[in-house]
């Protein structure tokens, strides 16, 4: 009982940050000016990955015209749609937020991709997918959050077929994180080994800590907007989450990873 209910609060803070991330002008202008020319616009990304990590990474995962790609905690679609786009792929997105979900089914519509896009609540451990139905995952700076990553990382592993591609950007961080109430880990490589990936990109991205410390300052410096245009418990959340990942920022390292199922 208490796991539902932390589960459902956890789907209720990404309901509301889902939709005021597509909807606050402070918001967008603090991701534009951070990231300049190499933001994603298009995208409108809730988190922190660049225009050039996702263009590494549909250049990674290589020609897909025609398959499947399931993008893991897929929030309000943008990301999946558009790497789905740009590889010619079908797209399921999954999330544990419902709100995403019904954001990113609209979104599909707007781009012209509701005819091979579709999105359902779920959980990332346990998708319900068949067993290798999808020829590329994706989960971008969702690992973090999920309390069994490697259980995800085998889940995911389940649903490739042989030969197909897992792409992910996170964090590595050692030990607990008592803000993320999750197990991280400063090396995911021994993770992808174990679940049957051959590992053949491990990199960080270029810039991406100039990135992420601009936006988290930009965040924080205006915070009485951001105030001002919320309800309080998500003008909270946003400024504790860059409060906190400021800190933790020297102690972190961002990898963007692909992996190839055996």
């Amino acid at each position: 009982m208490a796991e539902n209910k932390s589960d459902d609060i956890a789907a209720s803070n990404f309901d509301r940050a889902h939709r005021y991330r597509l909807q606050n002008r402070t918001l967008e202008r603090v991701w534009q000016h951070a990231y300049g020319d190499d933001y994603p616009a298009e995208v409108m990304p809730s988190a922190f990955y660049s225009l050039s990590a996702l263009r590494r990474l549909v250049q990674a995962l290589g020609p897909m015209e025609g398959q499947m790609l399931v993008d893991l905690g897929c929030g309000h679609g943008g990301a999946g749609l558009w790497v789905a786009k740009q590889l010619g792929m079908n797209l399921i997105g999954i999330d544990q937020s419902p709100g995403g979900i019904s954001l990113a089914k609209a979104r599909a519509a707007d781009m012209g991709l509701a005819d091979r896009a579709k999105f359902q609540v779920g959980d990332v451990t346990s998708t319900g997918l068949t067993d290798a139905s999808c020829g590329a995952a994706i989960s971008l700076d969702v690992l973090v959050f999920v309390e069994d990553k490697a259980a995800t990382i085998r889940e995911i592993a389940r649903i490739l077929k042989s030969g197909g591609r897992f792409g992910f950007t996170t964090w590595e961080q050692a030990g607990y994180s008592e803000r993320l109430k999750s197990q991280q880990f400063s090396d995911y490589r021994p993770l992808l080994t174990a679940a049957g990936f051959d590992v053949e990109v491990y990199e960080e991205p270029s810039n991406w800590r100039q990135q992420h410390q601009r936006t988290l300052e930009l965040l924080i410096k205006h915070q009485t907007e951001l105030e001002a245009e919320m309800e309080s418990v998500a003008a909270s959340g946003i400024l504790a989450m860059a409060r906190g990942s400021l800190n933790e920022l020297p102690s972190r390292r961002y990898v963007l990873a692909v992996g190839r199922r055996h």
